[in-house]
């Protein structure tokens, strides 16, 4: 049952008609400014590249739906202050229709975080994404 779950995306992205130069070079932008806004370190950046409805999903994780349950696990009120170094998208394609486009491609996140005692941890992960947009 779980593989019947993933032939609408498959199915998406291989049966949909190439995507429109604009609506490809707009979807991409998005993932751009998503980039750019955890380069800056500004929490509100980041949140206005989500919908509220956005849902996230860790790997290993349960799916994290909704700006508040995003905020409170991307920005938590406690805990160590992170700060995004270094981060690198490449998409490797994008697909979709109707205003709905799904971008695919691979990146990597570099973070420090600093505890309330002064101690600093450095971390580098490479990812596979993603990222589903919808045109507003």
């Amino acid at each position: 049952m779980s593989q019947l779950r993933l032939i609408p995306v498959i199915a998406l992205m291989l049966l949909s008609p190439p995507v429109a130069r604009a609506d490809e070079t707009a979807a991409r932008a998005v993932t751009r400014e998503y980039r750019n806004a955890w380069l800056a370190n500004g929490p509100a950046r980041v949140m206005a590249t989500l919908t509220a409805d956005a849902v996230l999903l860790p790997s290993g994780m349960k799916p994290i739906a909704g700006e508040a349950a995003i905020r409170r696990f991307w920005f938590p009120a406690t805990g160590p202050a992170t700060r995004v170094t270094a981060m690198e998208h490449t998409i490797d394609g994008v697909t979709g229709q109707g205003g709905v486009y799904v971008l695919r491609g691979t990146g990597t996140l570099s973070y420090e975080l600093t505890y309330p005692d002064g101690r600093v941890q450095k971390a580098t992960q490479a990812s596979w994404f993603l990222n589903v947009v919808e045109r507003q």
